[in-house]
């Protein structure tokens, strides 16, 4: 039999104090990617996006990546009962992309 597979994918968030733990359960669903490439046009987009928005600052975000547990029966059962908390192996901040003030001049 062989041993079930783990998955690297691809993340961004939002950079302040956190004082909860990442991967809570907020109400706030997070979007995943397979590649670094899809996850910096995903955060250029939301960037952009925010840049319009009337006395809006850009905010940092991470770009972040993780690893999964090993995706057995019991994994699945986890994620879809508790969260993504449930199969995330590690996690790792590996980009920050700095904010910038309303209509995106940097502050």
């Amino acid at each position: 039999m062989s041993a079930s597979p783990s998955f690297t994918f691809f993340t961004y968030s939002l950079v302040f104090p956190r004082e909860e733990p990442r991967w809570r359960d907020d109400g706030c669903r997070d979007t995943f990617f397979a590649t670094m490439e899809n996850v910096r046009k995903a955060v250029a987009a939301v960037r952009d996006e925010v840049s319009h928005e009337r006395d809006q600052d850009v905010p940092s975000m991470h770009i972040e990546r993780i690893e999964t547990v090993p995706l057995t029966m019991d994994a699945v059962l986890a994620l879809l009962n508790e969260g993504v908390g449930a199969i995330v192996k590690r996690y790792d901040v590996i980009e920050t992309v700095e904010g910038a003030g309303a209509h995106g001049e940097n502050t």
